[in-house]
């Protein structure tokens, strides 16, 4: 074989090779190519959203079908508890401040209830906006004390781009009108590449530097930006590690977590990636 034959050969291969195949960029701090991995068998399938607990350095979780929460310890052969906090609904995502859980149900609806078990005085709130709109994305801004609620699609949003709301956790009130907004322009400029209609499945602040680390399942992407939504970093995802991650978090020393649903051949997951 000659060799102008032998590197066609070879721009074809690397051409050919899918992204499960090659290492892949990471946001500043992390290697999203070497997680620890823990894996949940059967014991929660349809995790759609977690939360750290430093108390005990484990992770609360709920399904996206049965309205329980989770509490998941984080070892090689997890424990996994349970209790029930409301009826079959489409739940998306949850946060836990002080002694409140807060969570969210894909029409933009909130349930909170305290923070103590058996779970009693669930609340709800509910997000009055025109037309059909679907969430999957709820982090805490402790800076303001709110909850962000990040749209995966709503009516008010063009193809270009993508709104959040916000829900006062002091006078437990929604905002009527996006507080910010992500441009798919500013996706596609950072990237280098076109980026399809963003679908936001989670989301969560950075503790140590504030910027919030945004999952898109459908598009396969990891977004950092600042709190403003102006974009730092985006890194495309393999399909191997990140089947269908769906759940966001952090720890207070930056550990990264992310929970992949059960998808396919493939089972649900955490996945641990330590502050480099």
């Amino acid at each position: 074989m000659t060799r102008i034959k032998m590197l066609l050969s070879f721009v074809l291969f690397i051409a050919g090779c899918s992204d499960d195949k090659l290492k892949l960029r990471s946001p500043d701090g992390y290697d999203l190519n070497k997680p620890e991995i823990i894996n949940l068998s059967k014991k929660i399938d349809q995790i759609s959203g977690i939360v750290y607990s430093a108390a005990d350095n484990s992770l609360f979780a709920i399904d996206d079908d049965n309205g329980d929460l989770y509490n998941i310890t984080l070892t090689k052969k997890p424990e996994v508890k349970k209790w029930k906090f409301g009826k079959k609904n489409d739940y998306e995502d949850l946060a836990i401040v002080d002694s409140t859980v807060y969570i969210l149900e894909s029409s933009g609806r909130i349930f909170s209830f305290p923070f103590r078990f058996p779970i009693t005085d669930v609340k709800e709130y509910t997000l009055d906006l025109a037309g059909f709109n679907e969430f999957e994305t709820l982090y805490y801004d402790s800076s303001l004390q709110r909850l962000i609620l990040l749209c995966k699609e709503c009516e008010e949003d063009k193809k270009k781009s993508v709104s959040a709301y916000a829900f006062d956790i002091l006078s437990g009130s929604f905002t009527s009108t996006p507080v910010l907004e992500i441009k798919r322009k500013d996706l596609e400029k950072t990237l280098d590449d076109k980026v399809s209609r963003l679908k936001a499945s989670a989301g969560a602040m950075d503790p140590i530097t504030g910027n919030v680390f945004i999952i898109s399942s459908i598009n396969k992407l990891l977004i950092v930006a600042d709190k403003q939504y102006n974009i730092k970093e985006v890194c495309k995802l393999n399909r191997s590690t990140f089947g269908q991650p769906e759940g966001i978090c952090f720890a207070p020393d930056g550990t990264l977590f992310i929970s992949n649903e059960a998808s396919g051949d493939n089972k649900a997951d955490i996945l641990i990636f330590k502050k480099q």
